[in-house]
């Protein structure tokens, strides 16, 4: 349910600011005020100045021009869920943590709050696009693990922590398209669908990186499309000739009989009396049963995260053997992955005696 903002809502808004126009310079007109009489008010007339219009074929070129303030502007039309079925939200945009370990994942990344929806998807669950537009990122991505990214018109969406992607980049998507399947993978603490967008011209400043809540244009659901199949044209059917009708027998009716014995109520059955279960017996097996999924979840996301880290260090061992010696820039060119990130993967490899490690600050450098 945390992700990484490596990668750059009810009814659509629209802000625009009207350019500021500069004033023309004129010189000002005063009026006198008006002596009354007891008989007359007299008004003395002032003589103003003379003002030339210009000849329409004339333009004028003021000298200084106030450029105009402009806003950025949200077009964002109605999104499409990127699943299809019913999945509650398990981690909305903007929401705290009370785990550590993601508070840190938020100070590394530099964001206020969640900047994206978490949805509760299962590993295996088909994901789609909200809106049509070009994968321009489809793969590993460091935090976000195996993720999708998509520009459309109105700015980009971006689905992380998958388990497998269906397109690859230059593909040009549309809606009700599956593009991947739901997973665990990158920094996720178990498995669920990271759904975020980011308009065009985003606000960096905004405390989640130019990200913005996608719910107030989530509204229309997704569904898979199925292959069409081929219409088959059949001949018509010829009529056959209708054949002579022959005359219907006539079929003698019984004669009903009267029975004057009366009707015997019928038996009602017996009501079946079936013990009716604790609630609160139901609701502790259930809650036991969560925790027991939540604890496998939990040990399974260590795990790969141990074996991904694992990984990573020797993809730093073969770099380094490969160029010498190498420093923090080179290992976060490899990874994508953050600062801190890359700290921790070189000292330890310097505390298993893999590596030295030379120099202090930027100019530190690593090598056999």
């Amino acid at each position: 349910m945390v992700d990484d903002p490596t990668q750059d809502q009810n009814q659509t808004t629209t802000e625009t600011t009207n350019p500021i126009v500069p004033p023309t310079d004129q010189p000002s007109i005063e009026t006198p005020p008006i002596q009354p009489t007891p008989e007359q008010p007299q008004i003395t007339p002032i003589e103003t100045p003379t003002v030339e219009t210009p000849h329409p074929d004339e333009t004028e070129t003021p000298t200084e021009t106030t450029p105009p303030v402009s806003q950025p502007v949200l077009n964002i039309p109605a999104l499409h869920y990127p699943f299809s079925g019913n999945f509650l939200v398990t981690f909305s945009f903007g929401q705290q943590s009370d785990n550590e370990e993601i508070k840190k994942k938020f100070q590394e990344w530099g964001i206020v709050g969640h900047n994206g929806i978490d949805f509760g998807l299962s590993a295996g669950n088909e994901v789609f696009a909200c809106d049509g537009g070009k994968i321009i990122q489809s793969g590993d991505n460091g935090d976000f693990g195996t993720s999708i990214t998509i520009q459309h018109s109105w700015g980009q969406s971006i689905y992380g922590h998958l388990q497998e992607t269906k397109v690859k980049e230059g593909d040009d998507i549309g809606v009700n398209k599956v593009i991947g399947l739901s997973g665990s993978s990158g920094a996720a603490f178990g498995e669920h669908l990271h759904f975020a967008i980011k308009p065009n011209y985003p606000d960096q400043n905004n405390g989640y990186l130019g990200f913005i809540d996608p719910a107030p244009f989530l509204s229309l659901p997704s569904q898979k499309e199925e292959p069409k199949q081929e219409v088959v044209e059949t001949p018509p059917i010829q009529p056959r000739p209708e054949e002579p009708k022959l005359p219907e027998p006539v079929v003698q009716q019984p004669e009903p009989t009267i029975n004057l014995e009366p009707e015997k109520p019928a038996e009602q059955p017996q009501e079946s009396q079936q013990p009716v279960a604790d609630q609160n017996q139901i609701q502790e097996q259930v809650s036991e049963k969560l925790k027991a999924e939540l604890d496998i979840r939990r040990i399974k996301a260590n795990q790969e995260r141990q074996t991904r880290r694992e990984e990573n260090l020797m993809k730093i061992e073969k770099l380094i053997e490969h160029k010498k010696q190498i420093n923090n820039d080179d290992i976060r060119e490899l990874l994508h992955v953050s600062q801190s990130a890359v700290t921790n993967y070189l000292q330890t490899l310097v505390d298993r005696g893999t590596i030295k490690k030379d120099g202090k600050g930027k100019a530190t450098t690593y090598h056999y």
